[in-house]
This record gives structure tokens, C-alpha cells and sequence, in this order.
């Protein structure tokens, strides 16, 4: 396929045309052969100029709806499972994507969630930031625990997913526990489902690498 500053394009097309399977005309896109393939040059070069041959990849999704029963929209991607629900692996690339930037109130922009854990929520007496890979605020990092009474809780503790703080909260149901502070997400605590919640232990248990 050449494209030059006409538009030009020339489609090279085998036609069966007794339907035999072998091929009998080769047509060059204007052969009087098939007329009605004149019009190839026309829509190949409208597919190039659209983005459709070798363009961007499109939205999937606007709402929840558009991906079917067993997803959900977000950002204009679908995602297999439910917001409390998504479907993860034991992986932290699965569980911050699918998970930690759906749910943890990373958008600012976003005012469908609380936005507990964006773009400089520690400012403002929140949480801290889970924007972008928050690989490094999560793993041996210090809880600040602001609403707790508990002192010296690990986030995410490589290997040891009962004694990580991020698994606590997550299975916290009281909004305000005296101990630990409000459970996660903050607009309805303990809302995590049981196969989500195993997804995240085994990536700690496995030693919560940046995979």
C-alpha cells in the first residue's frame, strides 16, 4: 500500500471470479474487471485518515454498561469483575490498576469517590498518595495512621499479608475503629470481596515484589 500526497492508494486483489477457489483475476484497484473495486482506493485512504489502519486503540467503554455483565468502565477501559469486585492476579501490577487506582480514591478529578488517596491527599490530613505506581508507599512503608490509636503498622509487609496494615483496613467494616481508624474504601468500609482480598494476600505472602 503507497499513500502519496494524492491519497493514492494501490490495493492488490485476487478475485475468484467463477468461484472455483483459484484465483482467476488479479485486479489492481481500477481494473475495468470489477468496477465496483475502484472504490477501494476511496476507503483505504478514509480508514488512514480515520486512525483505523495503524491508529490509536479506541475507547471500550463509556459506562458500565457498555461492558457487558461481567465488567465494569472505568477510564474508558472495561475491567473484568465489579468495583468491590475486580477481578485480580498476584500480581502489583494487576492489583494497582485494576484495583488500587479504581477504588482507593487515587482521581482528583473524579467526584464519584472520595478522594482520600490522590495527588497530594497527605496535604490535607487523607491518606498518602496511591496516583500512578505507589509501589513505594505501600511496601515496608509507615502507616501514618491518623484516626488510630495503633503505632508502628506496616502497610504492605513482604511475606507476612496478616501483619500488613493494607489488609487490615481493607477487612475493616467500622468507619472509625479506634485501634486502626476507618476501614477501606472510605465510602464503604470492608466492601472488598473475599477473592480480591485473597489476590492481595498471596501478592504479599509472595513477597509483595513490584511484578
Amino acid at each position: 500500500m503507497i499513500v502519496d500526497d494524492d491519497v493514492d492508494v494501490d490495493v492488490d486483489v485476487v478475485v475468484d471470479v467463477d468461484g472455483d477457489g483459484d484465483g482467476d483475476v488479479a485486479v489492481d484497484g481500477t481494473s475495468p474487471a470489477l468496477p465496483h473495486l475502484t472504490g477501494m482506493r476511496a476507503l483505504a485512504a478514509a480508514l488512514l485518515a480515520a486512525g483505523c489502519v495503524g491508529g490509536v486503540t479506541p475507547a471500550q467503554c463509556a459506562i458500565d454498561s457498555d461492558c457487558g455483565p461481567s465488567a465494569f468502565c472505568f477510564q474508558t477501559v472495561c475491567i473484568a469483575g465489579t468495583r468491590t469486585c475486580p477481578t485480580l492476579q498476584p500480581t502489583f501490577s494487576s492489583i494497582n490498576s485494576n484495583f488500587i487506582q479504581v477504588g482507593c480514591g487515587t482521581r482528583a478529578a473524579d467526584a464519584s469517590a472520595l478522594q482520600c488517596h490522590a495527588i497530594g491527599s497527605e496535604n490535607v490530613g487523607s491518606g498518602p498518595s496511591f496516583a500512578g505506581h505507589p509501589y513505594a508507599a505501600l511496601v515496608n512503608a509507615e502507616a501514618a495512621n491518623r484516626l488510630g490509636t495503633a503505632t508502628g503498622l506496616i502497610l504492605v509487609k513482604p511475606g507476612d499479608p496478616a501483619n500488613s496494615f493494607l489488609i487490615t483496613k481493607l477487612k475493616l467494616t467500622s468507619p472509625l475503629d479506634p485501634a486502626f481508624g476507618g476501614g477501606q474504601p472510605a465510602d464503604d468500609p470492608g466492601s472488598t470481596c473475599a477473592s480480591a482480598l485473597s489476590a492481595i494476600e498471596q501478592w504479599i505472602q509472595d513477597g509483595a515484589k513490584d511484578n
